[in-house]
């Protein structure tokens, strides 16, 4: 694992939000891509001993280049794709050169960096493939490129013809660089300093009961952006010790209640159809907003507000704070978020509190790129007040921008 072999060089490389990165070690026979993503694509990867990678033809502002999409087919036909602009810069280049090769090293990260899998791999890549990425036009980095390419990605994705799937790269896993089924322990103290820890965590890539993980990993995504003892893990009522919240957030001026809904990450829940997933996800939905209704009125009816974190009593005064509610779901989909919307439109006019749903990966990427609690809630209110306006809610491009930029 090269995050035991080389925990140093580990720390820098894998800091970015997610996608692709590819490095040469010292002394290493192959190349090394590093992929970082949701614990369901480095399942599927596991589970097709593999992925495809396309190369996707682009123009930006007349110049044709090429983006690249990595998929992971959980679903035959809307699998699980990470997207990754190139442009004409030293990372993109060895990226290509290293896929240009028969074989590489490859490396798969959850989106808090932890290394879960590895493999030697073995690379296919069709002729008509090769020469288009040989041959493609890196154009100089700007947002505008990111904006275009990103936004071209998914629709040439979604309009790809079979002679295009037969095109794709083929990255086959030959053999495993270190055991599949591995169980990661943290015990590294400053990891675990908010309300509600039990002074360690642990994971696994398989999840038949996904709760406690979960929350623990919203819990480590969250100190991103605030402190610590700011966040409290499952506070109870103290009226009847049923559950206010998955997550509370406390800070100066807002009260967060978060309220997640996960589902088991295995073979079986991945191969699901589509419109079985859709309309779990709109189950899970409509569960958790009747939670945060529930939560919104135990806060409202105390003052000061008293709860329990595991059998310690807390009392804090919140009536000056403004009360944020935030759905946490395992995987919202494009194609229903006028029906989500409707459904969270409808709570926030009950309940005279804002509310927004974000799935798992939108949540890293919120608290990847808005490190503050400013920059987070004022995406937040962004969304919802857009939605307010105009009956729908937004999903936002983030990292698309320039720092500082709007948009």
């Amino acid at each position: 694992m090269l995050t035991i072999t080389h925990p140093e060089l580990m720390a820098e490389a894998i800091n970015f939000p997610a996608g692709l990165r590819a490095l040469r070690i010292g002394g290493a026979p192959r190349p090394i891509l590093l992929i970082k993503g949701t614990k369901e694509m480095l399942l599927t990867a596991r589970l097709n001993r593999g992925f495809k990678m396309y190369v996707v033809p682009s123009t930006v502002d007349g110049c044709a280049t090429v983006g690249l999409i990595t998929a992971f087919f959980d679903d035959g036909d809307e699998p699980l794709i990470l997207r990754t602009p190139m442009f004409d810069e030293f990372e993109t280049r060895f990226l290509r050169s290293a896929l240009l090769r028969p074989e590489l090293d490859v490396h798969l990260f959850d989106e808090l960096g932890r290394e879960f899998l590895g493999y030697r791999s073995t690379i296919s890549m069709p002729l008509e493939t090769r020469l288009l990425f040989e041959m493609a036009n890196f154009l100089p980095f700007s947002y505008e490129g990111v904006r275009a390419i990103q936004d071209h990605m998914p629709l040439w994705f979604g309009l790809r013809t079979p002679t295009e799937d037969a095109n794709a790269i083929s990255v086959d896993f030959a053999e495993p660089l270190f055991p599949e089924d591995i169980f990661i322990g943290d015990m590294r103290p400053n990891h675990h300093t908010y309300h509600g820890s039990p002074g360690h965590s642990q994971t696994s890539l398989v999840r038949e009961e996904p709760g406690a993980y979960q929350e623990r990993d919203i819990v480590a995504l969250l100190c991103r952006v605030f402190r610590p003892d700011q966040i409290f893990l499952a506070p109870l009522r103290v009226t009847d010790k049923e559950e206010i919240a998955d997550v509370m957030v406390v800070t100066d001026s807002h009260l967060l209640l978060i309220q997640a809904k996960d589902s088991p990450n295995t073979e079986s829940t991945l191969r699901q159809t589509m419109a079985r997933k859709r309309a779990h996800s709109s189950q899970k939905l409509k569960a958790a907003l009747g939670q945060v209704k529930g939560a919104v009125k135990y806060v409202r009816s105390q003052s000061p507000l008293a709860f329990f974190i595991d059998d310690d009593e807390h009392e804090l005064v919140v009536d000056h704070l403004n009360i944020a509610t935030l759905v946490v779901l395992k995987e919202l989909f494009n194609d229903s978020f006028r029906e989500y919307g409707e459904q969270i439109l409808a709570l926030v006019n009950d309940i005279h509190a804002p509310c927004i749903a974000l799935d798992y990966g939108e949540l890293s990427m919120y608290t990847a790129h808005l490190p503050s609690e400013d920059l987070f809630f004022e995406a937040y209110y962004r969304v919802i007040n857009t939605g307010i306006d105009s009956g729908q809610l937004p999903r936002l491009r983030l990292g698309m921008i320039a720092p500082g930029g709007d948009g």
